[in-house]
C-alpha cells in the first residue's frame, strides 16, 4: 500500500543544489519501483521526463529543484491504482472498539454507541 506522506524530497548532502526522492528510507529507483508497483524502466522514464540526472557512483537520481522532484512524485501517484493507495488515519481506542463490534455484529445491528463516536470516525474517514 502506497502512502503519499511517505514520499519526501530530500536535499543531497553530497551534491550541492541537488534533491532526490525518498520513500520511507528507499531512494534507489529499483526500491521505489517495487513499493509503488511500477516497472523500473517506466519509473526511470518519469524521473527523466522531469529532468533527473543519474549519479552512477551513488546509484541515485538527482533533481535540480524541489519542484521537479515533487512533480515526479505527483506523476508516480497519478499512475498508481486507487486500490494501491492508502492513507494514515488515527483512531482512538473507543473508535477502534466500535469498529470491531460493528464488524463482529455486522448483520445484527445491535451496537449501541454514542453518536459522537460515530461522527468522529466518519469525520476522519471522510477527511
Amino acid at each position: 500500500m502506497i502512502n503519499e506522506s511517505n514520499f519526501i524530497v530530500r536535499r543531497s548532502g553530497r551534491k550541492e543544489n541537488s534533491y532526490y526522492i525518498d520513500y520511507s528510507g528507499a531512494y534507489k529507483i529499483t526500491e521505489i519501483a517495487k513499493v509503488v508497483g511500477i516497472d523500473p524502466p517506466a519509473l526511470k522514464e518519469k524521473y527523466m521526463d522531469n529532468g533527473a540526472s543519474y549519479d552512477e557512483e551513488l546509484d541515485v537520481y538527482y533533481f535540480s529543484s524541489i519542484e521537479s522532484a515533487k512533480k515526479t512524485i505527483a506523476d508516480i501517484l497519478k499512475g498508481t491504482k486507487s486500490t494501491q493507495k492508502g492513507r494514515l488515519i488515527f483512531l482512538t481506542e473507543r473508535e477502534i472498539e466500535y469498529i470491531r463490534k460493528a464488524l463482529i455484529n455486522e448483520e445484527s445491528n445491535t451496537i449501541h454507541v454514542k453518536s459522537r463516536i460515530k461522527d468522529g470516525i466518519f469525520k476522519k474517514l471522510n477527511g
